[in-house]
């Protein structure tokens, strides 16, 4: 090899993200702003260095079911974005794909310390997904909110209404989203008064209150995705370990 490779091939090892998370970062916290920069700003750059992130992380431990969940909902992003873009022939694959592996994925976790996990990771993703799929399965997607978020609330019910305003509203929102988009109009009513009435003066409850004033603005609007997840950023979490 020339010798003047030899210092821009270490240069360019030194640059490269390391795939292994520090110690004490957990998987989400890891992958979640790669993943999520394709999800909601089509970063496929960012994207596929979280694709990478997870298989390292599955190459040392393929059980480690909270990376198997995001695993799938990447899988399932990239069928909504197969469909998005006209490429129907790889959507049903695609799309068939992301079910087997989300769905291991929660079989798996029954009865263990993941399950909580699974279901937040599943319910964010399908709240993403849900109305970029084929009019025909957004029925399904939003009924998969609703389950993953309902179970989620459940596991949390001794501290849900201590939890920080992103982690308590995405859930809240979430469920207020699939009423309405399942067209459960009962429930949706007593969805928006929980988000108005557990989170005062948030931008979630501003939404419900939106929605509440103009139902017809609903079906065109989302009530999720209104803050980040700040404490949890990885950013955030290295510093805290400084």
């Amino acid at each position: 090899m020339p010798k003047l490779l030899i210092p821009i091939l270490l240069l360019s090892a030194a640059v490269l993200p390391a795939q292994t998370p520090p110690p004490g970062v957990g998987t989400s916290t890891w992958v979640r702003e790669d993943v999520f920069a394709g999800f909601m700003a089509n970063d496929m750059d960012r994207f596929a260095r979280g694709l990478k992130k997870l298989d390292a992380i599955l190459e040392r431990n393929p059980r480690a079911l909270d990376a198997v969940c995001w695993k799938g909902g990447a899988e399932l992003w990239l069928a909504a974005r197969a469909h998005e873009t006209g490429r129907t022939a790889e959507f049903d694959p695609l799309y068939a794909k992301a079910l087997g592996t989300l769905g291991q994925c929660r079989k798996a976790a029954e009865g263990t310390p993941y399950l909580e996990a699974v279901h937040a990771i599943s319910g964010g993703v399908w709240v993403v997904v849900a109305d970029r799929l084929p009019a025909r399965l957004r029925q399904e997607a939003w009924t998969n909110v609703k389950v993953h978020y309902t179970a989620l609330q459940l596991a949390q019910k001794d501290f849900f209404e201590k939890m920080p305003v992103h982690m308590k509203g995405e859930v809240l929102a979430g469920l207020a989203q699939a009423a309405q988009r399942l067209g459960e109009q009962q429930e949706l009513e007593q969805r928006l008064r929980a988000v108005i009435d557990q989170l005062p003066g948030s931008v979630y409850a501003s939404r419900a209150k939106r929605w509440q004033e103009n139902p017809a603005v609903a079906a065109t609007t989302s009530m999720t995705c209104q803050t980040c997840h700040d404490a949890g950023r990885l950013e955030a979490v290295l510093k805290r370990q400084k």
